[in-house]
């Protein structure tokens, strides 16, 4: 038997890649990782799923001290950034560089800015998406259904359709709502995050059927909104206002 031997490490190695979610005020990503001569260089690259003309690719320098071994640590602070919507996706990678001219970049990796202060129930039907955390299935169901016609009713009139899938956010009340934004209107009943193709709503199936028919017009509201954004959008403007917000009023019936 020949003895054993050891190979020394002539790569950089990712001793350990994750984010920490914390929402809806941060995500922290974290890296440990280790070269066989002094890391020089590291930089976290991530970019959030939402339509846009071009690509965004935010790049940034995280703080650390240069050694074989590092440990770097970046918050993402909403309040600096404007804040994302529950369900937001988003994808991030790492660059690393030593001082021999070593060089890793890592395999992209997804992460969900979820509301993981509640445990979500969710129902999906064609391009529609929706969570609850609260009442029973007979009432997410009404709720699709209401999702349903106002998509029916748009294609009907308009020709207006999904480009690509959506999702519908029941918060219990409109406390709950608030909290989950970042800088609110205290007025706010409801909102479409066009962009993300997300909508928020709070709905509170034990309030009786005057707030659950609120809940329902709401709803056909804030979807039209994400199906006339994702019809119209493009570089160079945007339809009138008066336009966009009769659409949403004429989907509330």
């Amino acid at each position: 038997l020949l003895p054993a031997s050891s190979v020394a490490q002539e790569e950089i190695a990712v001793l350990s890649n994750s984010p920490e979610v914390n929402f809806p005020t941060d995500i922290t990503f974290r890296l440990d990782v280790e070269s066989p001569s002094t890391i020089t260089d590291i930089r976290l690259c991530y970019t959030v799923d939402k339509i846009t003309t071009a690509k965004l690719i935010t790049e940034v320098f995280p703080k650390f001290t240069p050694a074989d071994k590092v440990s770097v640590r970046y918050p993402l602070q909403m309040k600096k950034t404007g804040g994302l919507p529950p369900g937001a996706d988003i994808q991030y990678w790492w660059k690393i560089k030593d001082g021999s001219n070593r060089y890793l970049e890592t395999i992209p990796k997804a992460v969900k800015f979820d509301d993981t202060r509640y445990s979500w129930s969710k129902l999906t039907e064609g391009e529609v998406s929706l969570f609850c955390h609260t009442g029973n299935r007979a009432f997410a169901c009404e709720l699709m259904d209401t999702a349903k016609q106002t998509l029916s009713k748009l294609s009907r009139d308009t020709g207006a359709y999904l480009e690509r899938p959506v999702k519908i956010y029941i918060y219990a009340n409109q406390t709950e709502l608030l909290v989950a934004l970042m800088f609110p209107q205290e007025w706010t009943g409801g909102i479409a995050f066009t962009q993300f193709g997300i909508v928020a709503i709070p709905i509170d199936p034990a309030a009786g059927s005057a707030t659950l028919n609120w809940g329902k017009r709401t709803i056909a509201h804030e979807l039209t909104h994400l199906v006339t954004y994702q019809m119209t959008f493009n570089p160079y403007n945007d339809i009138p206002l008066w336009l966009n917000e009769g659409l949403s009023v004429h989907s509330e019936g």
